[in-house]
Formats: C-alpha cells, structure tokens, sequence
C-alpha cells in the first residue's frame, strides 16, 4: 500500500536516482536467481557433471482429521502473517508521511512486506494501487514534509508537475520492484527444498556428517553480502574490519557501510583482473591483490600468489560464492590444505541461526516452491527485532553523542570562567612583576641550571574531515537547488529509461525461465496474479510519466525562449566546485574550510568540475545508513561508484554485441 512513497515521500528520498536504490553491482532479483540456476542446472547437464537437485520427497496420504488441522494452522498463520504485514506497513507509511526516512534494511522490509500483501490478497492491487495514484495530489497537500522544501519554482504548474513526476516516478520503481520480489511459481517442483536446506544445515552443525561439494557450492550462493553482513555479530564484523585494514571503532552499522563499500570495490577489482589476466600483474600488484583480500601476501612465491588470487576469481566470478563467505573464510585463518569447499563449510558453521533462516526462504522462492505462511511469519518478526535493535542502538548512539556535546559545552564554560579569573589576577600581578623581574632573574641563574623549554606550536589537528548527517542534508538540498536552477530534466529521463530497461529485462527473463522449464507444450513456470496486475499498473504509469515529462519540457523550453537565456547543454549535469560551495551556504553556515574540503572530495577527476547527478547517488548511499563519514571515505566512493559505471557500460556493451551476433547466426 505505501509502496508508492517509499523512496520518493522522505525528505531527500523524493530525489533517490534507481542506480542507489538498487546499486550498479547489487543482489539479483528473484527471477534473474531463478534463471541463473536454470541455466546453471542445463549447462551442467550438457556437460555431464554433477548437479544438485531436490530430493523427491513421496506423497503419504494424510487422514482425513490431519488435513484439516493442517488447513486450519494455514489459515491461522496466513491471517496472522496478513494482519503483521498490514500494521508493519501502516506504521512505516505513517513515517513516510511525516517526513521521515526509512533505513536500508527498513525499506528491504517494506518491499518483502508489499509483495505478501499483494501474494496473499491479490484484488488489493486493484483497491491500493489506483487509490494511492488518486490520493497522490491529496497526500502532498496534507503532508508538505513528504518532498523538500527546495521543490519551490516561479510557476506554481511547474512545481506541480515535477512534484508529480518524482512521486509517480518513485512509485513506478517500487511497484517493479514490488514485482521482481514476487517469486515465481514452478508446478513442476516435485522436491522439498526447504527441507533440503534444513537438513544440510543440520549436517554442518550437528550431525558432523559431510554434504556433498555440490550442495555446498549450491546453498553457499544464497549468503549473499547484504544477508551476511546483516546478520553477523560485532566480533565478527569488528574481525572483517580489522583483516580488511578498515577503521573497526563505531556503531554495527558504520562498520557494515564500511565492509559493504569495500566488498563492492572487491568485487569490480576482480572483474577488472579477470578481464585483463592474472599474469599481467607485477608482484607488488598481486602482493596487494592478495592482501586485499584477507590472503597470505608475504613470504610466499609468486607462483603461489598467483594461485590463491585465481582459485579466489574462480570462486567469486565462476561459481558465484559471495565476497563476504569468501573473506569471512580468511578471517578464520583456516588451514591451507583444506579444499575451497571445506572451507566454505567451516565458515558456514559459524553464522548466526537467523542467517540460515532468511537463506531458507531465499532457496523455496529460487526454486519456486510454496513457503509456508509460518517460515514467512518467522522470516519477518525476526526482522523486525533486528530493525528494533538497530534502532535501540542508533538511539543510544544519539544519546552518547548529545551527552558528549553536553560535556564540552560545559567545559567550555569553565575554561572561560576560569581564563577570565586569571585575566583579572594578572593584571593585578602585573605591575608587581614588572619592578620585581629583574631580581628574580638574577636569582633564578644563580639557584637553577639552563631548563629546555618545548616552543613547538601546538597542533590542533584537522578538523572538521567527519561530514555529519546534517551536513549530508544541507548538501543534498543544495544538489536539488542546482538541478532546479539548470532546469534540467536528464536525471528523471536516465532514471525513466532504466526503468523502461528493468521491466525489458525481466521481461524477457520471464520468458526465458518459461522457454528453459517447459515440460512438454506445458508451462511449468506462472507468473502470480498479483504480478501480472502490478506490471499492467506500472505500464500505465509509465505513459502518464512520459506525458508529465514532455509538458515539462515544453513549459521550460517557452521561458527560457522568453529570457533568451543560453541553455544548458543537454545531457550536461556539470558544476563548479564553487557553485556548489555557495549553494550550501545559502542552506546554512558551515565554514569556508570545511565546505571546500567536502566539494574537493567529490571532485574524483580533479578538474574543479562535479557531476550533480554523481553527488546525489553518494549522498543517498550515505543517507540511508543514516552514519557520519569522513571526506576520504567520500572520495572512494565517489571513485567506487565511477568504476562500478564504467564496467556496467562494458557489460553492457558485451551483451549488446552477444545478442547482436545471435541474432545474426539465426
């Protein structure tokens, strides 16, 4: 139900581009999951090696007395899991609505929320979804904290109109991704893979009894990096940090912004290795290599070296074991004689229980098995108390961090009270030392011998390198005023387009998992109702977008006819270090040193020119982890982010030229 606000209705939501809401390099949707076991499945098949399916679990006919208790416990936790979903999303649509951001791991639990609603009660997509489009004039009018203040324009039709656009824009994207969570239903599903994961879980914990390498490799793949990261404990992620070189003092979820930024640029650092080959790489190279990745560097030959870094691509780009699994092993200091796959083993062992049970979900919904209503209950209060834990600790964080401001206030105030007594009494003394010096000096050679005296200058240190949440606000609103003042639309078009590109794509996987899973002329892969009803809405939406977007434009086009202004080049989101600088002084005062250091950070090429739309994404990453960050840590990731769009350009252009050549020989 408020799905729609999600990411457009917070304060700088409203401004959230697709590319941060769903990273360039992020966890796969349910149906891409779904055809990359497929296709890994068929291709395993072709080649004769081995391939883990579900065991086929034999139908024991049930007692008449049995099936209908077993039918009244369906109910009772579908109701049950119906009415905590319903007061879960009432509750973060009521904070959406005053204003309020929702966290990362909050929102993955809006959208998990969303899709059992429209799975469990499919006509609601045709009560909830047109009735918020209709409210949408309303809800901005009752509740103005739901877009910024800097949505302010000359014509009160334009700032209408853009107000629309971002809240039909945001909802669009979330419905699609409302959709790409809904699993799939396979009817052809004759094992119980739930019961599968279970039992290999047992194996690895209790039993002592070793599972097969395939079904390690296969059930490693869905402790993906957010789903590990998430669930393990301080020591643990204090441990990555300390392996990783990463500052391991701060709340969990700094240290987990810390681990997730530098698993991703872990991981475009592999697909660049891989793609120009281990060999090219100098020793130092590979020691660095190496060393980033939690492995021996030094000591050993560069043979050896070598080795471990090409055992380590073919496990995270080949097999597609997660980095976290894969660096959580080194952080264990296993032996070297153990094989990948016993490590793997070990390493799953020591996750906490809440991990397995979210990975148990993740294995039904890829093979597209029926979850039972319960296991999802279980899956989404366990969430829900670890977002409460996370907000008792942000909250005492807060506390901690007011008491300090306290404290130094307080000091403060007896520093000067005690400078101002000691002002007073040396200028009382003063005169009496000015006739008495000379004597004393003379006595003081005759009693002490020559002292050393420190005249260093005291060094302060550098402050003002941590940018707190605040200053992440002033500078996200002074992006929005700029792209205002540009009057530039290319940021809603780019983010339009990978939406049009996302429905495409899923599209066409959903084809495909049809075409790879067809049992005869029969489908055993369908799409839910609730699906199919969603994508129709979205479509729609998509055209009234289009429409907003060409009036906009139009409207734009006619007053900067009338002024005869220069126009921005199209496509051209560019701006000076300086321009950004005065933008964020007009929001609020924040020293010329500071806001100087914050705009070269974010100046990746050094050309005194920043792409607005680049500054937007980091303060999103920033925002929605709700931490304070140093300027250092800004500038990796503005040179993160850079990378990760130049390999996603490659891929891109891969698949383009793949395709093209298939086409061709067809």
């Amino acid at each position: 139900m408020a799905s729609m606000l999600l990411q457009s209705c917070g304060r700088r939501a409203c401004r959230l581009p697709r590319a941060l809401r769903r990273p360039p390099q992020p966890d796969d949707s349910i149906v891409e999951k779904s055809l990359k076991s497929l296709k890994d499945k068929n291709k395993k098949l072709e080649e004769g090696g081995p391939v883990y399916s579900p065991t086929e679990v034999e139908v024991v006919k049930k007692s008449l007395g049995q099936r209908i208790v077993d039918e009244l416990k369906h109910y009772y936790h579908g109701f049950r899991l119906l009415w905590i979903d319903t007061k879960i999303a009432a509750r973060m649509l009521w904070r959406i609505l005053h204003g309020n951001t929702l966290s990362r791991r909050e929102r993955r639990q809006f959208l998990r929320i969303c899709a059992d609603l429209f799975r469990l009660v499919p006509f609601l997509v045709f009560l909830v979804v047109p009735f918020m489009e209709f409210l949408l004039p309303v809800a901005l009018k009752l509740f103005p904290n739901m877009l910024p203040s800097t949505f302010e324009t000359k014509s009160k039709k334009e700032e209408r109109l853009k107000k629309e656009l971002r809240v039909k824009l945001e909802l669009a994207k979330f419905l699609q991704d409302t959709i790409e969570e809904m699993a799939l239903k396979n009817k052809a599903a004759k094992g119980n893979v739930t019961k599968d994961f279970s039992t290999f879980f047992q194996k690895i914990r209790e039993t002592g009894e070793r599972p097969s390498n395939e079904e390690i490799l296969r059930f490693s793949k869905l402790f993906e990096d957010e789903l590990t990261l998430d669930n393990l404990t301080r020591p643990q992620l204090v441990a990555l940090c300390k392996l990783l070189e990463l500052q391991s003092i701060g709340t969990n979820n700094f240290l987990r912004f810390q681990l997730t930024m530098r698993l991703r640029s872990i991981k475009a650092d592999d697909k660049m290795i891989a793609e120009e080959g281990v060999d090219t790489l100098t020793v130092k190279e590979l020691q660095a290599a190496c060393r980033a990745r939690g492995m021996r560097a030094l000591g050993v030959t560069e043979e050896r070296l070598k080795e471990q870094l090409k055992q380590w691509l073919d496990l995270h780009l080949n097999q597609e074991i997660p980095t976290s699994l894969l660096i959580l092993s080194r952080a264990m200091y296993l032996p070297d004689t153990l094989s990948p796959a016993d490590q793997l083993k070990t390493t799953l062992q020591t996750l906490p229980d809440s991990a397995a049970k979210e990975a148990q979900v993740k294995v039904a919904e890829v093979e597209g098995e029926k979850i039972d209503n319960k296991v999802r209950l279980e899956a989404t209060l366990q969430e829900e108390e670890a977002i409460r834990k996370e907000n008792e600790e942000k909250k005492l964080s807060e506390a901690a961090e007011k008491a300090k401001e306290t404290l130094e206030a307080a000091a403060m105030k007896a520093v000067e009270a005690t400078d101002l007594e000691a002002t007073v009494l040396q200028a009382k003394k003063s005169q009496v030392a000015m006739d008495t010096e000379p004597e004393l000096a003379r006595a003081g050679a005759a009693v002490h011998p020559e002292a050393l005296i420190d005249t260093a200058p005291v060094l302060e240190g550098i402050k003002g390198e941590e940018i707190t949440k605040e200053e992440i606000d002033v500078l996200s609103d002074a992006c929005t005023k700029l792209q205002e003042q540009k009057k530039s639309l290319t940021k809603e078009k780019e983010e339009l387009e990978e939406l049009k590109d996302d429905i495409q794509e899923y599209n066409e996987d959903l084809q495909e998992i049809k075409e790879l899973s067809k049992t005869g002329e029969e489908e055993a892969v369908e799409e839910s109702k609730a699906s199919k009803r969603l994508t129709k809405r979205v479509n729609r939406m998509i055209g009234q977008i289009d429409k907003i977007i060409v009036e906009l434009e139009t409207s734009q086009k006619t007053a900067d006819e009338k002024l005869d202004g220069e126009d921005t080049p199209a496509g051209k989101n560019l701006i000076s270090i300086a321009e950004l600088i005065n933008a964020m002084k007009q929001i609020q005062k924040i020293p010329e040193e500071k806001l100087t250091r914050i705009a070269e950070a974010l100046d990746e090429n050094k050309d005194g020119q920043i792409d607005i739309d680049n500054v937007v994404k980091v303060v999103e990453l920033i925002d929605k982890e709700d931490i304070d960050i140093g300027t250092s840590q800004v500038a990796e990731i503005m040179s993160l982010l850079q990378k990760e769009e130049k390999l996603e350009e490659k891929e891109k252009a891969k698949e383009k030229h793949d395709k093209e050549a298939a086409e061709a020989k067809n």
